[in-house]
């Protein structure tokens, strides 16, 4: 769970300044790009702590409902959206134009493609799958010409039935126990899709997602990873009725006690400033501190490591499964997460 940008040497023992907010002169860009923290002071907790009150008023009925089996192939979820009725109407339909247009026609030209619909007979509902999934096809793999997506003449000109030279990043938010997708967006760049100034790209993109699923002010709880956390976020997200929780990538925002933590193997520091609560983290010796942000958790432990990374393993698909929170952390339910693929 390490960070790959933890790159600091940490000093012994702890000074008077743990707990100030660090200014951005000497980060990244990316930190200094971040709003100031304001100056209320942070504090030390130890665990466990006592419960905060938070407004569990959840009354969505949220996540996928009559979904398919555990074992359904996609194909299962496509004909949600385009049901076999609809597309037996399609055919129908088809069909019938394709009469009509014949009925109408006094004379049909020796060479006219309509002599091929006697000899082929009606569309079938088999056909008809296959047409849309090559429609679907040609979408992703484009040529200059109809003609050419049945060239098979010359090897060089002949396509494989899926050949994705470039991949796709998205944008998504998602139900963090079944995976549901609430909302995605795909990335076009820079030059069409420009983050605003004074703005975090993972923060923008953050607010841009829920805003479009209509999901704050909900009182759900959102995990991201560090591309996406900061302190801002979090507070900002409180303040729109939502829950957060992520890690910390080391050139961020932070004070001194959790931006330069001095641990033993197994040793956590938690440090709160209202509802906002930070951990640093070292699984083990030789290995770099974890940092997490969260505006719902408290300082607690579970199975000898903090509960918030244990909720963030969970709900973000993380690969300490089996020391997996197995209390009624969020019911599940009311859990989202952003990442990108």
């Amino acid at each position: 769970m390490a960070e790959s940008s933890d790159s600091e040497q940490f000093s012994d023992g702890e000074s008077d300044g743990d707990f100030e907010v660090l200014s951005g002169s000497s980060e990244s860009e990316d930190e200094m790009n971040e709003v100031p923290m304001n100056a209320n002071p942070w504090f030390r907790v130890r665990p466990p702590e006592i419960d905060y009150l938070h407004d569990q008023r959840f009354v969505e009925n949220s996540g996928p409902q009559n979904v398919p089996a555990a074992d359904a192939k996609p194909i299962d979820y496509f004909l949600l959206f385009l049901t076999l009725d609809f597309l037996r109407h399609i055919v129908r339909e088809t069909n019938r134009d394709a009469q009509d247009f014949i009925t109408s026609r006094q004379r049909i030209r020796r060479f006219s493609r309509l002599h091929s619909w006697f000899k082929v007979g009606a569309v079938t509902l088999a056909e008809m799958k296959g047409f849309i999934s090559f429609i679907l096809n040609m979408g992703l793999t484009r040529k200059p010409s109809i003609t050419e997506y049945w060239n098979t003449k010359f090897p060089s000109q002949d396509t494989v039935w899926f050949p994705a030279k470039f991949g796709v990043k998205l944008w998504v938010l998602a139900e963090a126990v079944s995976g549901y997708i609430n909302q995605l967006s795909v990335y076009k760049g820079r030059q069409f899709d420009p983050t605003p100034q004074g703005m975090l790209q993972g923060a923008y993109v953050v607010n841009k997602l829920l805003d479009a699923a209509r999901l704050f002010h909900k009182s759900y709880h959102l995990f991201t990873d560090s591309f996406f956390s900061s302190i801002n976020l979090a507070k900002e997200l409180l303040t729109k009725g939502t829950f957060f929780t992520g890690t910390l990538r080391a050139n961020r925002q932070m004070p001194n006690s959790i931006k330069h933590p001095v641990l033993q193997e197994k040793e956590c520091v938690y440090i709160r400033q209202g509802n906002i609560l930070l951990c640093a983290y070292k699984e083990r010796n030789g290995r770099k501190p974890v940092r997490l942000v969260s505006s719902f958790s408290k300082a607690a432990q579970e199975n000898d490591k903090p509960a918030m990374i244990c909720a963030y393993n969970k709900f973000m698909g993380g690969v300490d499964l089996a020391d997996m929170m197995t209390e009624s952390y969020n019911d599940g339910r009311k859990t989202l997460k952003v990442w990108k693929r």
